[in-house]
């Protein structure tokens, strides 16, 4: 017969399981979420260049951004990335692709990394450049996603045509 010291034990890990499994569950269903929802927002970024510029960028990024892009040799602040958005002829002709590669989430900050090809500079010229983004976004006090770190790296710089 089993005694009620035996059931109360196996009802404790059970419980206990249950509780571990379900906020692993949780865990990971939140981290796919905000993965979704940030790999969204940098894809519109980028089918928005061609049209509007930095314009979806900027709207998406914290007031406390800092950015690195390739070429430049510190990183600069939304400022700056306002005043660049002025040297950019709208609407343009840029192509280029995307690639996910990782992502991870603590909290309320997830970083994502991805890479493009270019194929096409804005001014229309044919390239075949290769670059690897990171971007630290954080959720602010109203639900949203904003970019608060950007750093990108040229992986080549060929610019004759693919």
């Amino acid at each position: 017969m089993i005694n009620r010291i035996t059931i109360i034990s196996l009802f404790i890990i059970f419980t206990a399981v249950v509780l571990i499994t379900t906020s692993k569950t949780f865990a990971d269903t939140r981290e796919e979420a905000a993965k979704n929802i940030i790999w969204e927002k940098e894809k519109a970024i980028y089918n928005a260049r061609p049209k509007t510029g930095l314009d979806y960028y900027i709207e998406n990024a914290s007031p406390n951004y800092k950015g690195w892009p390739p070429g430049t040799s510190q990183p600069s602040s939304l400022a700056k990335l306002k005043k660049n958005q002025r040297l950019i002829t709208i609407p343009n002709s840029e192509v280029l692709k995307m690639y996910f590669d990782d992502f991870t989430l603590h909290d309320n900050t997830g970083v994502i990394y991805y890479h493009t090809h270019r194929t096409r500079l804005p001014n229309g010229k044919k390239v075949d450049q290769h670059y690897h983004i990171a971007h630290v976004w954080i959720k602010d006090k109203d639900g949203d996603w904003k970019i608060l770190g950007a750093m990108g790296r040229l992986e080549n710089n060929n610019t004759s045509s693919p």
